[in-house]
């Protein structure tokens, strides 16, 4: 696990205090093939009355193609649920994967949706696998002792297209249920299908669950979506990854400009950053004041920790890096390309919120504005970057349907996820549902 800081700021003034802005990148290299933890997954997929026709085909096969791609070490339970709760496959392991595809081909459309009752049977299967026996639910596993190894990379990947209308509905309770599995070391991912989900609660759970937060808009999108999980899996480098900030006397902290979940003490500040993938980075960037930034002063701006579960050699070993920000302020500004590329990418995300906000107050013409001209400003900035033309397009594009009887449910959880992805550094996840405009 490697950290790695870069530094930028304006020249220092007489007035106010100095805004530096520090960005915090973190990678990792995910261990070969042959040496990673088994994975420990459930399958939970929505058979509701709504996923009938092409969105349960298409999910069925974005399943079977998740289920292709695993080894022979990695055991899989999947779980089909509508107001009833199935368990199609439990624990399956080397070729009796190829038996959970045949039962995932199986799933028929049914009734209601019991997301609750899906989830906890995936919890019970996944601690089942553990050798944890019977989890918040009696007697779904009767498998005896497990022979999983001690060292399983366990996750919960819940699959809907509509709203929790059966067992368990409150999404407090829903989030808690999802806390509680993490602090047993087990992640909840969720996938949201079509636009009658409900986004705030699925992205609460994964954010409960230290897992990821998907969104399809289009059933043809599904393989992407669930490729894009297994390459995840797969290429897992560290698990509960954690930045703590304790700034120095004299040093504000103003904001982190991306979101993760946070915790707050008199003395730090903690990041949940969650998993880590060989293929993708974790990105923090923040933004201080500094008091008494005067050229030739050097400043201790704040002490930087970050700690996670690395996965090595077959198992997994806890790693902290310890990183002290300090800064010999000059007598000009100290520039940083990738800050300021990182920046501005993260005010695409800020001004699609705001958009948003101007558009629930009935401004169509502000929000429709503030779009462009963002998108006028990367433009600007950022020519010849490859992600910041996706952000220039993507934000005209919104920008001429943000307007009455145009903007519809899908554009809503469409920019939603735009924001989120890109406020949790997620560039791979946005690869695979942006639309071709974008």
């Amino acid at each position: 696990m490697n950290v790695e800081l870069l530094l930028s700021h304006p020249a220092p003034s007489e007035g106010p205090p100095l805004r530096l802005q520090a960005l915090v990148r973190i990678s990792g290299r995910a261990p070969e093939a042959s040496a990673r933890p088994p994975l420990n997954l459930a399958l939970v997929l929505d058979r509701s009355g709504s996923m009938s026709g092409e969105k349960l085909e298409n999910a069925r096969q974005a399943a079977a193609l998740l289920l292709r791609r695993l080894g022979d070490a990695d055991r899989v339970s999947v779980v089909a649920y509508d107001d009833q709760v199935q368990t199609l496959a439990e624990g399956a392991t080397g070729p009796a994967h190829q038996e959970a595809i045949e039962a995932v081909r199986r799933i028929h459309a049914g009734s209601t949706t019991n997301l609750s009752g899906g989830w906890l049977r995936g919890w019970d299967l996944v601690r089942a696998v553990r050798g944890e026996g019977g989890g918040p639910t009696e007697g779904l596993s009767e498998t005896g002792e497990s022979d999983a190894p001690a060292d399983t990379t366990p996750r919960i990947l819940l699959m809907t297209d509509g709203l929790a209308n059966a067992g368990i509905t409150q999404p407090a309770a829903l989030t808690g249920l999802c806390r509680t599995a993490r602090e047993e070391g087990i992640s909840t991912t969720t996938i949201g299908f079509g636009q009658g989900y409900d986004e705030d609660l699925l992205r609460a759970m994964a954010d409960a669950g230290g897992g990821a937060a998907y969104y399809i808009e289009n059933p043809d999108q599904a393989p992407g979506v669930f490729e894009e999980e297994i390459e995840g899996l797969l290429g897992l480098a560290a698990q509960n990854v954690e930045l703590v900030l304790t700034p120095g006397s004299g040093t504000e902290l103003v904001a982190v400009r991306h979101s993760y979940p946070t915790t707050q003490t008199e003395t730090e500040l903690r990041l949940d950053i969650g998993d880590l993938y060989g293929h993708e980075p974790r990105l923090a960037l923040m933004e201080f004041d500094l008091e008494d930034a005067r050229a030739g002063v050097e400043l201790d701006v704040a002490s930087l920790r970050v700690r996670g579960h690395v996965l090595e050699d077959g198992g997994v070993e806890e790693r902290e890096v310890t990183l002290p920000i300090t800064l010999k302020v000059g007598v000009g500004p100290r520039v940083e390309p990738e800050v300021r590329r990182i920046a501005l990418l993260l005010d695409a995300a800020d001004v699609r919120d705001e958009a948003l906000a101007a558009r629930d107050r009935g401004d169509w013409d502000g929000a429709s504005d503030r779009l462009r001209e963002t998108a006028e400003r990367i433009e600007a900035e950022l020519s010849g970057d490859v992600e910041g033309e996706r952000e220039v397009n993507s934000l005209r594009a919104m920008a001429t349907r943000m307007q009455p009887h145009v903007f519809d449910a899908a554009d809503l959880k469409y920019m939603k996820q735009q924001v989120h992805d890109q406020r949790r550094s997620r560039t791979a996840a946005r690869e695979r549902y942006e639309r071709p405009e974008g």
